[in-house]
């Protein structure tokens, strides 16, 4: 804690930085920005892409802007990005000048493209124990790499094409929570069906956390590992997707027993029989919706 001297001190440093200025008893702020000119409300990288509307030929303009990060994904060699309810596609990602030009199109698809992803604990600042799981919030290290992407038709959502994706690998530093199993929950399961009940459950959360902590469902992403490298066992990891982490992933953890209360109604409350994309995702496995609402009780029950 600061004390009356300390904090003088720091008035007159930043007085003598031409900071602040001291008059009779207030201090004002007098350098040429404003603070929050630094910060930008659509991103908290400082390093973003800006996004070039190049049709017009001699009227080009400036039409958004995006965080590194997402910018491999959305927008890669020719992605369709949407802006203002119009598609454009990407003629060209300047990946080292930081700008997209993009161009107005009208086309019957989208585009999704893949995000390989590598995760490892830096630090482990906070744990909740339960008997037979215990979660964690932390900093951590994100290496992610866009690898390809597919072209979806809009009407029946099938693959038309793909194609590779060109971009060195990011590193992003940033906060997550975690939820790490016991060996009790997974030590009779084959391997495939323990991994197609993680990424249900990761489906599931990709859903209800973000609508949990109110923002845009890129903000937070989760990570399903089969054995991670931090523990060698299977762990589900949300980060925030901003440098330094945005306290997204934090509010998850600080109420992970309603996340999990509301993921396990999302699933309940689903008609489908075997999985959908509104709950865990298609897959050929018809026991995995059952095993996930297994896996969701104990979790539940687990933090009551």
């Amino acid at each position: 804690m600061f004390d009356g001297n300390d904090i003088e001190e720091i008035l007159d440093f930043l007085a003598e930085e031409q900071v602040l200025h001291h008059r009779v008893d207030k201090w004002y702020w007098m350098s040429d920005a404003f603070p929050a000119h630094g910060i930008s409300l659509r991103s908290a990288s400082q390093e973003n892409v800006i996004i070039i509307d190049q049709t017009n030929q001699g009227a080009e303009k400036v039409i958004g802007e995006m965080d590194r990060f997402s910018a491999m994904t959305l927008l890669h060699d020719e992605a369709i990005y949407l802006h203002e309810g119009e598609q454009y596609q990407v003629e060209l990602l300047d990946w080292e000048e930081k700008k997209a030009f993009v161009r107005h199109v009208a086309v019957d698809y989208f585009t999704d493209a893949n995000l390989a992803v590598q995760l490892r604990v830096l630090e482990e600042d906070e744990n909740l124990q339960a008997p037979e799981i215990a979660t964690f919030f932390g900093d951590v290290m994100v290496n992610a790499k866009a690898t390809i992407f597919k072209k979806i038709k809009l009407t029946t959502f099938e693959t038309i094409g793909s194609g590779p994706i060109h971009l060195p690998e990011e590193e992003l530093h940033t906060n997550a929570m975690w939820i790490q199993f016991s060996p009790k929950w997974y030590e009779s399961y084959s391997e495939k069906r323990l991994d197609a009940v993680l990424s249900g459950i990761a489906q599931l959360l990709q859903h209800i956390a973000p609508v949990f902590v109110m923002c845009d469902q890129r903000d937070l992403h989760v990570v399903p590992q089969l054995k991670s490298d931090h523990n060698n066992c299977p762990t589900i990891f949300i980060y925030d997707r901003y440098p330094g982490g945005i306290g997204l992933a934090k509010e998850v953890f600080n109420n992970f027993r309603t996340v999990i209360r509301q993921t396990a109604d999302l699933l309940n409350n689903c008609r489908c029989s075997t999985g959908c994309p509104a709950c865990i995702g298609t897959t050929d496995d018809d026991k995995v919706k059952q095993l996930v609402e297994q896996f969701l009780a104990l979790l539940t029950s687990g933090y009551e």
